[in-house]
C-alpha cells in the first residue's frame, strides 16, 4: 500500500456524513439482497453494519471505505456477494 492510500481513505471517511455511510450501505445491502424481501436494515443490522440504532458500526464504515477504493471494492462484492 502506497502512503497516498493510506492517506486518502480517513479523508474520504471525514467527508461522508453518517446520513451519506448509512445510505451508502442500505443501497449495498440492497444489492446484495437479490430477491430477497428482508428490510434492508435488518440484513445490514444483521451483517453487523448498522447498530440499533440504525448507525454505521466501524465495520460498515469500513466496509464503505473499501467500496469507494478502486483496488478492493472488485473484492468486496465478490466475497459478500
Amino acid at each position: 500500500m502506497s502512503m497516498t492510500e493510506e492517506t486518502d481513505a480517513p479523508e474520504r471517511r471525514e467527508n461522508l456524513s453518517n446520513d451519506d455511510i448509512v445510505s451508502r450501505i442500505l443501497g449495498f445491502t440492497l444489492f446484495c439482497m437479490g430477491l430477497s424481501r428482508a428490510p434492508a436494515d435488518q440484513v445490514a443490522r444483521g451483517r453487523g453494519w448498522l447498530d440499533e440504532m440504525g448507525q454505521p458500526t466501524p465495520d460498515g464504515k469500513a466496509l464503505i471505505e473499501a467500496l469507494m477504493s478502486r483496488d478492493s471494492a472488485y473484492g468486496v462484492y465478490k466475497l459478500v456477494y
